[in-house]
């Protein structure tokens, strides 16, 4: 069969190939330019807004440009590479015959990412590449606007301020109280009274006011007492396991005495935690002394509440110091400090829990429950009459801990101050810009647009012909007789037509016009004759040149 095309009437269907065939190429610079200046305003605006207060910006406003200005430079980017892929589609039609389902994915590569796959990035590599250019591209639009965020940002000011400090030297304070017609002293005051019964049951140091602000910091140090202990041999009477006194015991403490009469005290008590009361597990025997220490003291405040970390230096060992000394014994620091240790000696510490053999509950003489250290349960055979010990932490830690804590509960009231370097530190919101969140989002669109370009600017060049718009295009390529035929019986329902998308198309000069075959026409510059490109088979095709094509 013989497939004829009509010549045409007059030059004026005549299409030079070449006329604005730059045009593209100007469009696709506009659109790159767009991008980058969009681009580089975005980033410059957002760090124009690093570390200002959020309360000053709007930040609703500035979400809002920035989503704006991120859709500008994502659509320029994604427009400049459309238009190349646009000149790099038709040119890939030129190159080999394909099936129509084939070409049906190739013009909606940009439309439905299902369209992408093996076969059509084997015929058509770089379309397809420019086409998943086009996707990839607004991903940039996602990332740049998490570029800045509201944090906060804390400033530090530092300053001298006054702060308490341990005031046992002081004659404005005691921790003591005096027999009544005497000048001796009677065991420690009612008001040490009351903070030990708060803090050794809590475990924690009773909170004062910061003298720097809301947050802020600062260290000092003081001489004050403090707690040593040491693990010690366990006493022999633990070895006799038919011992009256071994049988039933939970926890004993004495006091101890060296020849300088410096204050100690020896605890031997059973390992149990809470999961393991009423047994019999291993028992820990440990020595505690007093001692005049080296307070330095990191004290935190954090809206407004005050953390303490604290290191002891241990100097010289503390005298012991009996109930009924009189005043003029030793310094005021000297007896205000070790009231401190007669308080939790005496009051908590000393003495013994034991349940004899003979009954079934035990009654203990010492208080040490009453602190944060151990504690006591129920026996499930006996009921409440019969407690049971256990521990809640460590007592090689735990017991200096109650006298350190008990020592710096006692500067919430101390009426002696001291100098030191405080660092306030006010916290504000204000926004936060992280560059790489941006720039390299666009960077790599850049690079992308680019790649497009160079792609397009090849494809023009050697060609020397711009595509049309797409409807027009088409039409003006489907002009040919075959496509009638094998388009016959189908209309809109092409999409179900699979004898039509099996057929094999390319793009090119149809050889025949009229009854005369074309390539032996002088189509050239002035013969008043044009070639036709249109899609058909290979067998009717002639590969397009820059002549004048219509």
């Amino acid at each position: 069969m013989e497939y004829q095309i009509a010549p045409p009437d007059s030059d004026e269907c005549q299409i030079s190939s070449s006329k604005y065939w730059w045009k593209p190429i100007v469009w696709m610079l506009v659109w790159i330019l767009l991008g980058i200046l969009g681009g580089l305003g975005h980033h410059f605006g957002y760090q124009s807004l690093h570390r200002q207060p959020q309360a000053v910006f709007s930040q609703t406003w500035i979400h809002g440009l920035g989503t704006g200005a991120a859709f500008l430079v994502k659509s320029s980017f994604t427009l400049s590479i459309l238009i190349a892929l646009q000149e790099v589609l038709w040119f890939s039609f030129r190159q080999r015959a394909m099936k129509v389902s084939l070409l049906d994915k190739l013009f909606t590569l940009t439309s439905n990412p299902l369209c992408f796959g093996p076969s059509v990035l084997m015929n058509a590599p770089l379309a397809t590449t420019l086409a998943a250019f086009a996707w990839i591209v607004p991903l940039s639009a996602i990332l740049s606007p998490g570029s800045l965020t509201v944090t906060s940002l804390v400033l530090r000011n530092a300053s001298t301020c006054m702060v308490p400090t341990f005031a046992a030297a002081s004659g404005n304070i005691s921790f003591y109280r005096i027999m009544p017609h005497s000048s001796s002293i009677y065991g420690p005051n009612a008001g040490i009274t009351k903070l030990a019964s708060q803090v050794l049951a809590q475990g924690t140091i009773l909170q004062s006011k910061s003298p720097c602000g809301t947050n802020c910091s600062f260290q000092h140090s003081f001489h004050g007492p403090g707690l040593r202990c040491q693990s010690a041999s366990n006493p022999s009477y633990l070895d006799d396991i038919y011992s009256q006194v071994a049988y039933g015991l939970y926890y004993n403490a004495t006091y101890w005495y060296d020849r300088n009469l410096t204050m100690g005290m020896l605890m031997t008590y059973r390992n149990s935690t809470k999961a393991q009361a009423g047994d019999r597990s291993g028992y820990i025997t440990m020595l505690c002394l007093a001692y005049n220490a080296t307070y330095n003291v990191s004290v935190n405040y954090t809206n407004g509440l005050p953390a303490f970390t604290t290191r002891l230096m241990y100097n010289a060992p503390l005298l012991y110091l009996n109930g009924t000394e009189s005043q003029g014994y030793g310094s005021l620091w000297h007896i205000n400090s070790a009231m401190l240790v007669r308080k939790i000696f005496d009051s908590y510490l000393n003495g013994t829990w034991q349940k004899p053999p003979t009954t079934s509950y035990s009654i203990p003489s010492t208080s040490i429950t009453e602190t944060i250290l151990a504690g006591d349960t129920n026996d499930a055979n006996y009921g409440a009459a019969a407690s049971l010990w256990f521990i809640n932490r460590d007592l090689l830690t735990g017991v200096p801990e109650l006298l350190t804590n008990l020592t710096l509960s006692t500067l919430a009231f101390s009426p002696i101050n001291t100098a030191t370097s405080c660092s306030a530190s006010t916290e504000r919101l204000v926004y936060y810009y992280n560059p790489n969140l941006l720039l390299i989002p666009y960077s790599i669109a850049v690079l992308l647009c680019l790649v497009a370009f160079t792609a397009g600017v090849w494809v023009l060049w050697k060609t020397g012909i711009r595509t049309g718009e797409i409807f027009s295009q088409i039409l003006v390529t489907t002009r040919n007789p075959l496509l009638d035929e094998i388009s016959r019986g189908n209309s809109l329902s092409s999409a179900d037509s699979n004898a039509l998308k099996e057929k094999k198309l390319m793009f090119g000069e149809l050889k025949y016009f009229g009854n005369v075959d074309s390539s032996s026409l002088n189509t050239g510059a002035g013969s008043g004759r044009t070639g036709h490109a249109a899609f058909g088979s290979a067998e009717q095709l002639l590969k397009l040149t820059s002549k004048k094509l219509s």
